[in-house]
């Protein structure tokens, strides 16, 4: 969708953003993350787009600023009233996130078609 990131790779499917960070966190100098975050949350605010799905699938680890990142995305969607999700962390990620009490705000699924699944699930059974 945004061909200029290189951090966050970003694809729209319906009304759900899918956001899959790319590479290695720990070489993303501060202000490209933060450019890159925001540009991401200018996506966000189509209101075509009520649900977010955060995929990990690509990520070994990451530190406090790009998580922090990652939440900023997903509370744009939820001040909007739509839902974000979490999925395909390995283990040692889940973990971190779980310690965060991350998956209190946002719920984690295996793999990004369970995540679309319950984000589209939850909007029929509104």
């Amino acid at each position: 969708m945004l061909k200029h990131l290189r951090i966050f790779q970003t694809q729209r499917r319906d009304n759900i953003l899918v956001v899959t960070p790319q590479g290695d966190p720990t070489a993303f100098r501060y202000n490209d993350l933060h450019r890159e975050a925001n540009s991401v949350r200018d996506l966000l605010m189509n209101p075509d787009i009520r649900f977010l799905v955060i995929n990990l699938q690509k990520m070994e680890y990451f530190g406090s600023e790009f998580i922090g990142s990652l939440v900023s995305m997903a509370r744009e969607v939820k001040n909007r009233q739509g839902r974000a999700a979490i999925c395909e962390a390995n283990p040692q990620m889940v973990e971190v996130l779980q310690n965060m009490s991350l998956f209190k705000l946002w719920p984690y699924y295996e793999s990004e078609d369970a995540a679309i699944a319950a984000l589209q699930q939850t909007e029929s059974a509104e």
